[in-house]
């Protein structure tokens, strides 16, 4: 009980330094960072999921790279457990493991004044998803969407709109389709289901939420003219 005390004055007194701050009078911000994966410390911040929480065969890890990135690699197997009621395998996903929860609940990321989540990844050719969930009712649902890679084994940034994620749950997409919950972004993460055995590779070095210099959250902005001299 006492961390939970200790964890919510941190986040009062974090809450309170940015109003002094007037950080929500700020107005159009480039970028709010969320995960990075550089440290030790960092890879902390993750958990690792595949069938073999189930009796699978699939194998993921999580390391760091000499150059200090994230490394997302294994190899997927489609062998069944020999648990019977187990009717599909083959599937290996990372996600941020929530903050520890204080009195006002689970801090968040408010990725509301932002139209983009942004990742900047350097994959194979599978076929990898972007996961988002949100402190929302039902902590089953996801928001995902594909993780295009334009080139294959070289850095990119890809930026994907808020809006295009879709509601999922146990992998269905659902048919009554919400807006997220994006002021409570609970955790974010990269799954791989694409059904295909062998190995996959991916490295993170970082996920942000992000506006460009003619986007201001989901509204187009007009850049401020340059005042002549």
């Amino acid at each position: 009980m006492f961390s939970v005390f200790r964890r919510t004055a941190v986040e009062v007194a974090e809450s309170s330094l940015k109003a002094l701050n007037m950080d929500g009078l700020q107005g159009w911000q480039k970028e709010l960072p969320m995960v990075a994966l550089k440290t030790e410390k960092d890879l902390q911040q993750w958990a690792i999921g595949s069938d073999k929480d189930i009796g699978g065969f699939s194998k993921a890890n999580l390391d760091l790279t000499p150059e200090g990135t994230g490394r997302f690699h294994g190899n997927i197997s489609l062998e069944l457990p020999t648990n019977q009621e187990i009717k599909q395998s083959g599937y290996a996903a990372i996600r941020t493991i929530p903050k520890a929860q204080t009195l006002f609940g689970t801090p968040c990321w408010d990725t509301s004044l932002f139209r983009y989540l942004a990742l900047h990844v350097k994959g194979d050719k599978r076929k990898y998803f972007v996961n988002i969930q949100t402190d929302g009712v039902v902590k089953t649902d996801l928001f995902q969407h594909r993780l295009f890679l334009r080139t294959p084994g070289e850095w990119e940034t890809v930026m994907i709109p808020f809006k295009d994620f879709i509601l999922t749950n146990n992998g269905m997409i659902q048919d009554d389709q919400i807006e997220m919950f994006r002021q409570k972004v609970k955790t974010v993460g990269i799954s791989l289901m694409d059904r295909q055995e062998g190995p996959f590779d991916i490295e993170v070095d970082w996920i942000k939420a992000m506006n460009t210099e003619f986007t201001e959250g989901d509204m187009d902005r007009i850049p401020p003219k340059e005042e002549k001299a």
